[in-house]
């Protein structure tokens, strides 16, 4: 059986969110794990863990899984980013019999901070979300009249989350009419940009609500320095909405059929925040409203994508591989001269 550290209460954030989806999923398909590590073959978490305590699980030959997204990088984090990313590096390279990446660009990420592993050490699993929780709205032509709903949801902690897609709308608030839904917490350092009039701010969200909200408007936008897997862009797919954004991270991975509507930032492999143009982004605002009817006939067509019932059940077949070589050839000899120790 595999010990999986779930948390007594989720918060909005993308582990979070992938913790508690992949929870609902292992009962609703009724796969065994323990909430104890004792008697356990396997441990799966994301990021990190008390390294002491793997130390020890190691020396059992308890397998170990770990899931990681993005890491800590010195364009965004200063010198300190070796320090920050210490325990990560330690139990990916020393710890780790598997690791799951979120994307391929999290993959070209953390081999580039943390460093490479062997092929068979890794897959890429793209998140996933529920369907019944996010599901695609019915079509709505845009008509000229129409006041256009713009939204984008999340946990926004830094600038790069919410200043671009403000100073976008800045430029566009005089030639048409709009509203911008924030859904989400907001660092109380950001809260002034919230100050216009077309601006809407929801809180703290359940996720059920946070569907409903993204069913209720026309496209999402989303601004995110490098990010690894977004679940906001996820379930904004999910309920055929177009994504217009930044091509920065998975952005182009996980959009691949709407690439037009990402405006260019740099050819770098991990981006800066100077690398946002605002003017950029409203170019891709403005294309989504001329050309809506077709962005929206393309986004419902890819809605079935990123279904959390794919995204888990490969999860459990990484489960399942690691508890099958749990018990490979030589085992029982290696615990007997461990235990004689």
């Amino acid at each position: 059986m595999i010990y999986i550290p779930f948390p007594d209460n989720y918060t909005i954030g993308g582990p979070q969110s992938f913790l508690q989806n992949l929870h609902d999923h292992l009962i609703a398909v009724n796969y065994p794990y323990s909430e104890q590590i004792e008697g356990c073959k396997a441990i799966f978490f994301p990021i990190e863990y008390d390294i002491l305590q793997l130390k020890e699980l190691k020396k059992k030959g308890i397998k170990i899984i770990q899931r990681l997204d993005g890491v800590y990088y010195p364009t965004k984090h200063g010198d300190n980013y070796i320090n920050l990313n210490q325990n990560i590096r330690d139990i990916y390279l020393n710890y780790s019999d598997f690791v799951v990446f979120q994307s391929e660009y999290s993959r070209k990420q953390c081999f580039k901070v943390l460093g490479s592993i062997a092929q068979s050490k890794y897959q890429i699993i793209h998140n996933g979300v529920k369907k019944p929780t996010f599901p695609s709205s019915s079509y709505n032509k845009l008509e000229t009249t129409d006041k256009i709903k713009f939204i984008t949801t999340g946990n926004f902690r830094n600038a790069d989350m919410i200043e671009p897609v403000v100073k976008a709308f800045d430029m566009l608030a005089s030639s048409m009419a709009f509203e911008l839904h924030i859904v989400g917490p907001i660092n109380e350092n950001l809260k002034p940009l919230l100050y216009k009039a077309y601006i809407n701010h929801h809180d703290n969200k359940t996720l059920a609500e946070v569907g409903e909200i993204l069913r209720t408007c026309h496209a999402f936008i989303y601004s995110h320095l490098n990010p690894p897997c977004p679940n906001s862009v996820l379930e904004a797919i999910s309920c055929g909405l177009p994504v217009v954004g930044f091509d920065s991270g998975a952005m182009s991975e996980l959009c691949w059929f709407g690439k037009d509507l990402l405006a260019p930032v740099s050819d770098d492999m991990i981006q800066v925040y100077e690398d946002f143009k605002p003017g950029k982004l409203a170019e891709k605002i403005e294309l989504c409203i001329e050309k809506y009817d077709y962005y929206r006939q393309n986004a419902l067509q890819h809605a079935h994508l990123y279904s959390f019932n794919e995204c888990g059940a490969k999860y459990i077949e990484v489960f399942e591989e690691q508890l099958q070589q749990y018990h490979k050839p030589g085992f029982l000899k290696r615990i007997f001269k461990t235990q004689k120790k």
